[in-house]
């Protein structure tokens, strides 16, 4: 299967847009200048490491966003190649873009253009520190490793039983089997930082060794303890 382009962000779906936006600043994310490319409702944050879209209209769902030039070629290819494309917006006068999902449901997004200014980001970390993997929580990590490596990354089996990491640049994913899907983004926070995050009024509940995050929109952000 073609690859899926570059990785570009973790989209979510944020109703309530101001709200959202408000929290992550609170962790000491940065607010990412955006482009005109999509509609009102759209801002995007990142801790340095990874990008994370909230979008207030247009999406249903968490989703994988990737940067593919030239899409309406690549979206015919993948379709060849036996991918399953949800849904197409392609044409001259519209801004290019296109949906298709992992064996496990997954919804993947590849736009035709960043939707912000794909620069390194020198900023300092969020109180929680900076990400360092996503959890990709899946019936099958075999089934669902095999077609991320068709597209190009790569596969190794992870630290704990019948889980699998893969990687592409940009992006370190765990392939952890689950009853309950849904994707889980990491960190590792250093310091003091659970009284740094009582003084912005943000409790973190203990989750096993872990503690967990759940942002307004419903991203969970899981923080490693050490």
């Amino acid at each position: 299967m073609p690859d899926l382009g570059r990785f570009l962000e973790f989209s979510v779906p944020a109703p309530d847009l101001a709200v959202s936006l408000h929290f992550y600043l609170q962790l000491g994310f940065s607010e990412v200048r955006v482009n005109d490319i999509r509609p009102r409702g759209y801002t995007a944050v990142t801790d340095g490491q990874i990008v994370i879209g909230l979008h207030g209209v247009g999406l249903d769902e968490p989703a994988l966003t990737f940067v593919r030039p030239d899409l309406a070629r690549h979206a015919l290819a993948l379709a060849d190649a036996g991918a399953d494309i949800e849904f197409q917006r392609l044409g001259d006068d519209q801004f290019n873009e296109a949906g298709l999902r992992t064996a496990d449901g997954q919804l993947l997004l590849l736009l035709e253009a960043p939707t912000f200014s794909a620069t390194e980001f020198d900023i300092a970390a969020p109180v929680i520190g900076r990400c360092t993997e996503l959890v990709l929580s899946c019936a099958s990590a075999g089934e669902t490793s095999s077609f991320f490596e068709t597209a190009g990354f790569l596969g190794t089996k992870g630290d704990e039983n019948e889980t699998v990491r893969i990687a592409a640049p940009g992006l370190s994913i765990m392939l952890r089997p689950e009853a309950r899907h849904g994707v889980t983004l990491c960190f590792e926070p250093s310091g003091d930082w659970r009284a740094q995050l009582e003084l912005r009024g943000i409790s973190a509940r203990p989750a096993g060794r872990d503690y967990l995050l759940t942002a307004p929109e419903g991203t969970r952000l899981q923080l490693h303890s050490a």
